[in-house]
């Protein structure tokens, strides 16, 4: 799937400004699955940034221009974080700061310094690169949501190359609470030869951390 003019757009202003902070920032949702290569049923219609609670501050100064409210804490049964929203063409990003989400036992909270901003991973965008949510962060949160057609579609994209996903997967798996539904779900979806392996063999890839620019 094609990412249209005035998204490409919309991200190139948005990392252009917040690229001038010293916070860690990363793409999620529909635009960062399509920037992994990830089968949509369609194009993106909003842009999701994931920072810490911590970087929220300086990310809202950054996007001030588009600003349409202020960051505000936003709790539901299943969702707890940091939201502020910016108007960026015909595009609406969202900056979520500290996200947490709980589901059926099960508890995640999203690390962005600690954990998925050191598994580096980027994509390029003609003459940009963006830093994206991992996919195994995108798999989990689906999972709890109960997303089954973008968590299928995030499984797909994994299994080709499996062992790149697994490290952090493990990881986040080993540092949250997952009930053993959620997790045998996950194997399953992976076609991973035990679920077991989460629980046990998980390897820190990012521990010390990167600089975020």
């Amino acid at each position: 799937m094609q990412i249209p003019a005035e998204l490409q757009q919309a991200l190139q202003d948005a990392s252009h400004a917040l690229s001038q902070t010293s916070s860690c920032w990363l793409i999620g949702g529909s635009c960062g699955l399509l920037l992994q290569d990830v089968q949509l049923d369609k194009p993106p219609r909003d842009i999701d940034i994931y920072a810490d609670s911590a970087s929220v501050s300086e990310l809202h100064h950054a996007l001030a221009g588009w600003a349409v409210d202020q960051p505000v804490l936003s709790v539901t049964d299943q969702y707890r974080s940091v939201l502020s929203h910016y108007k960026m063409n015909r595009y609406t990003l969202e900056l979520v700061g500290g996200f947490e989400v709980q589901a059926e036992g099960s508890q995640y909270k999203v690390e962005i310094n600690r954990r998925l901003a050191p598994a580096g991973v980027q994509a390029q965008l003609n003459s940009n690169r963006f830093s994206l949510m991992p996919l195994s962060h995108e798999l989990l949160f689906n999972v709890l949501r109960n997303r089954e057609d973008r968590y299928t579609a995030i499984a797909v994209t994994m299994r080709a190359n499996l062992q790149e996903h697994l490290p952090l997967l493990e990881v986040l798996l080993k540092d949250n609470a997952f009930q053993a539904g959620h997790v045998r779900m996950i194997s399953q979806l992976l076609h991973a030869e035990s679920s077991a392996r989460f629980a046990v063999n998980g390897r820190d890839p990012g521990s010390a951390g990167r600089e975020c620019r």
